[in-house]
């Protein structure tokens, strides 16, 4: 039994699953051997590969293989199946995650080792209110909205995860990294424009040493005014925010799907 049988399938497996389908054309065995090497990639039994081979199988082929594909999956595999060079960029970049997510470590483009890790917890220390301490007191204000926001999203652990990178001077640490979307996320205390401007730099910054592509959203306690949601627009970023006892996003709900 792999070690994320019975967690739900990340898009990426679906997608290198699919490439195996398109290019055998057939079902396959749990003893096949790139079957127990896609499996042990994504930290699956090779017979849970294999169904989901058949999975491709009744999808393409209605009334054999087994039961085929629906929602999302399917959707996305209908707009790439028919596109080589896309599946073929999708694979590689699904690779390139799953590698990062399953070993907990990899090696970016521009050098800099990068590791999985878990997001940090808030601390319950209190803060006094200094001159100095107003950093430390925003830092624990972004911790706990980062644990509210992890508690209401991920609330059995098996999405959202931390990134940190190895880069020449310091280390870098992502705050949240959702795996089922495939979005990193920045969290700031307050919605001020120079806290949103930085949150904006730190994401690029985050993004250049990935081997992958990955979208980009800030996690904020309240929504941001039009204007300042005109910069994250521009810049191509989400914002997620509270909203009473759950959160809101601004993109129609496409950074809080399941």
């Amino acid at each position: 039994m792999g070690v994320r049988d019975g967690l739900p399938w990340l898009l990426d497996e679906y997608w290198i699953v699919g490439d195996l389908w398109l290019r055998r054309g057939r079902t396959v065995g749990t003893g096949d051997p790139q079957v127990v090497a896609i499996a042990s990639l994504l930290g699956r039994s090779p017979s849970s590969v294999s169904r989901r081979v058949g999975n491709f199988a009744g999808t393409d082929h209605p009334g054999k293989g087994l039961k085929p594909l629906t929602g999302e999956p399917l959707r996305m595999w209908e707009s790439l199946r028919g596109n080589p060079a896309a599946l073929a960029r999708a694979v590689a970049q699904a690779r390139s995650r799953l590698t990062l997510l399953n070993s907990g470590f990899s090696v970016s483009r521009v050098g800099a080792g990068v590791r999985i890790i878990a997001p940090e917890l808030p601390n319950t220390e209190p803060v006094a209110v200094t001159t100095r301490e107003r950093v430390r007191e925003a830092k624990q204000a972004e911790a706990e909205l980062r644990e509210q926001f992890r508690v209401w999203r991920d609330p059995k652990g098996q999405r959202l995860r931390g990134i940190a990178i190895k880069a020449p001077e310091s280390t870098l640490r992502v705050d949240l990294y959702d795996q089922s979307i495939n979005v990193l996320i920045e969290v700031k205390a307050t919605t001020d424009r120079d806290l949103l401007r930085f949150a904006v730099g730190q994401l690029y910054d985050y993004r250049r040493y990935l081997d992958f592509e990955v979208d980009l959203a800030i996690l904020l306690p309240s929504r941001p005014n039009e204007d300042l949601m005109g910069l994250l627009e521009v810049a191509r970023i989400g914002a997620i925010w509270r909203d009473g006892t759950s959160f809101a996003d601004s993109q129609d709900g496409h950074l809080l799907r399941s």
